[in-house]
């Protein structure tokens, strides 16, 4: 399992809903709102691995 790094949720590389790659680094993401979110600003995200968002008000399935 790897993180989300918008939402912190732990996400599946297999059944991840996007992924992106910054810096040498490949993210996946729960849904596509996450992955849209890292991409319009991945610096923010990146930088801190293991943080929590606080901003993102999650839709858990």
């Amino acid at each position: 399992m790897v993180k989300d790094p918008v939402c912190g949720m732990d996400v599946d590389p297999k059944t991840a809903a996007g992924k992106s790659e910054y810096k040498g680094q490949t993210y996946y993401f729960c849904s596509p709102g996450c992955k849209k979110t890292f991409d319009k600003n991945p610096e923010k995200y990146a930088a801190k691995p293991d943080s929590s968002h606080s901003e993102h008000e999650h839709h858990h399935h």
